[in-house]
């Protein structure tokens, strides 16, 4: 009998589960086991296919501009996630020392990016950084004494477009990671605090010896979802430079889209995508073992 009944508790919960597990297979699993055959493929769409092996992985290092958006993306990566981060950790550990009030108006102040459609921040931060014009950039900069009214067009040269992009991206993430930490810090009690003060540390030692090792999960929790925004990347960069100038923006994700919907590579593009998936799992389970075998 008591057999019969964990077998039936058994059956009744994977009859739960298969709503969800066909949903998964069906929008996940099944899209991406047919992208992985049509990366080994040369097809445009719409002709026939011809085998073309790893010709297409290969051709993600021997490209210049697939070499080039993978370096660019280990560049935004740190403005996407790590530094972002790391100011919202700053912040949340100030804001406990200086216990400021109105904890709620500040979550809602930094995360309102977050709440706002990519594409309308795009929209506006393309005018924001544009060479001239009334309250850009560099016209606020001329107002306060600091350079000319008409000046550097941030989005639009090879040199400044990359990090202008992800100061846009670090602006967006800031209020999502503030949000995810906020909570972790104030579980930490006020003990261990008054403990390391009585000891003499500063403000740095009890950042380092109390606040980061107490945080470690929720810091990781951080990293991962912003880093995978970071690989996901796309309707930043498409609005806001399109990859430009020239491929100085350009990220993996707009090349997947450029190879299958305007060149008609669909293997090329497959290919790519597949290796982004593989590499947000590797990022993904590795920020999750590095942090549960540190984690206090």
């Amino acid at each position: 009998m008591k057999v019969s009944r964990k077998r039936r508790e058994r059956l009744t919960g994977w009859a739960f589960l298969a709503p969800a597990v066909i949903v998964l297979a069906w929008l996940i699993v099944y899209p991406l086991i047919r992208a992985a055959g049509y990366s080994l493929q040369n097809w445009d769409g719409v002709g026939v296919a011809t085998w073309a092996g790893a010709h297409n992985y290969v051709q993600i290092i021997a490209d210049p501009v697939e070499r080039g958006s993978l370096v660019n993306l280990g560049i935004l990566l740190i403005f996407y996630s790590l530094i972002p981060t790391a100011l919202s950790l700053v912040t949340v550990n100030l804001m406990r020392r200086s216990k400021t009030r109105g904890g709620g108006f500040f979550r809602v102040v930094f995360f309102l990016p977050q709440a706002i459609v990519t594409v309308v921040v795009a929209i506006v931060w393309t005018w924001l950084l544009a060479p001239s014009g009334p309250g850009t950039v560099n016209e606020i900069g001329h107002l306060a004494g600091i350079g000319s009214g008409s000046g550097t067009p941030w989005l639009g040269s090879f040199s400044t477009a990359l990090p202008a992009v992800g100061f846009i991206a670090a602006w967006l993430d800031f209020g999502l990671c503030f949000v995810l930490l906020v909570p972790g810090i104030q579980r930490i009690p006020p003990e261990l605090y008054d403990a390391v003060r009585v000891d003499g540390a500063g403000l740095l030692k009890e950042f380092f010896t109390i606040t980061v090792p107490m945080l470690r999960r929720d810091i990781g929790a951080a990293i991962t979802i912003t880093a995978v925004a970071a690989l996901q990347s796309f309707t930043l960069i498409y609005q806001a430079t399109n990859g430009g100038p020239g491929y100085a923006t350009m990220v993996p994700g707009l090349l997947v889209y450029r190879d299958a919907f305007q060149l008609g590579t669909v293997g090329s593009a497959s290919a790519l995508g597949i290796t982004m998936s593989v590499l947000i799992f590797i990022l993904t389970f590795g920020i999750r073992a590095l942090i549960e075998r540190n984690a206090t």
